[in-house]
């Protein structure tokens, strides 16, 4: 038998047996087989391993907001990852116009939030009075504002108490209350109406919503306070004096670029400054203490240059 008859038998068999295999091996056995055998586990450690090789992780800190009522329209402002982001929020809260917004790639807003949050949008627009705000910063959702009307009030708490998502400071106050607040705070010192004296806590609250809507800010690379932050610690001088049982630390921060030690002596020049303008506003001095903590104290996380404008800030803690 020659060669060439011998190939071509042995090419008719290898034909043949494929077309055996083909016909009788069964695919769905087989998966079903595998699907009993293999399990992935993504937190195994052999794809862990390969996630965590590939991808390099990200960490995220939450967007920080404002949305404030002035003039009757509703404005957003904040730090926000891209401005695809802040369109979609614009659209989902029906917000009127945006203002100072910053983009932060590395902030991330949660999704469930805003939309707890748009609930609270229309309550804003329709039962509460101009410069009526919704803050979220440090992961704290604060509702800060005047109420129009006192029937408003049970719907709006209602409202408020369904969102579970954050921790909520509730700041909303009656028409009445603030009317009599703020007779009380421009009242003579001589003439003190001992029955209506603040507490410590309300005290603090009310320098708190100063700078959360004005904060303290310095002329670049100095101590120099700026023209509309004078106004601020103008208008915290006039509590202090006020209730002049209390004293105040100035506490000032930075963020963590640049050396330690320098950083907290620009905090402490910058928390001295503050303290001095206090003083010629005529809170007494020994009522005073300024500190500088440099960049001891964050609340924030900085980025990746040491950079972070929450954390470079002034804070007024009250104490007795």
């Amino acid at each position: 038998m020659s060669i060439f008859i011998k190939i071509l038998i042995l090419f008719v068999l290898f034909v043949a047996l494929n077309i055996v295999s083909i016909y009788t091996f069964s695919y769905e056995d087989y998966f079903s087989d595998r699907k009993k055998e293999i399990t992935l586990d993504e937190n195994s450690g052999i794809l862990k391993s390969i996630k965590e090789k590939i991808f390099k992780k990200v960490e995220y800190i939450p967007s920080d907001f404002f949305i404030n009522k002035e003039n009757n329209l509703i404005l957003l402002n904040g730090t926000f990852p891209n401005q695809n982001t802040v369109n979609q929020i614009v659209e989902l809260l029906k917000i009127n116009k945006t203002n100072d917004i910053k983009i932060v790639e590395n902030s991330k807003v949660d999704k469930q939030l805003l939309v707890e949050i748009s609930g609270l949008i229309e309550l804003l627009k329709d039962f509460f009075e101009n410069d009526s705000k919704i803050i979220f910063i440090n992961n704290t959702l604060t509702f800060d504002g005047v109420l129009k009307d006192i029937k408003y009030k049970d719907l709006v708490f209602d409202k408020i108490s369904k969102i579970t998502s954050v921790t909520i400071f509730n700041n909303i106050k009656e028409p009445i209350l603030v009317e009599e607040l703020e007779k009380d705070i421009n009242i003579d010192n001589n003439h003190i109406n001992k029955s209506n004296i603040l507490t410590k806590d309300e005290i603090q609250l009310l320098i708190n919503n100063s700078i959360i809507e004005n904060k303290i800010i310095f002329e670049r690379r100095s101590v120099e306070i700026t023209p509309k932050s004078k106004d601020t610690i103008q208008k915290i001088a006039d509590i202090l004096n006020q209730y002049t049982v209390y004293k105040v630390e100035i506490a000032g921060h930075t963020d963590s670029r640049g050396n330690k030690e320098l950083n907290k002596q620009i905090s402490q020049d910058r928390a001295n400054s503050v303290k001095s303008l206090l003083e010629s506003f005529g809170v007494e001095s020994s009522r005073i203490t300024a500190i500088g903590y440099g960049n001891e104290r964050p609340i924030a996380k900085d980025d990746e240059n040491g950079l972070s404008e929450i954390n470079r800030r002034v804070e007024f803690n009250i104490g007795e």
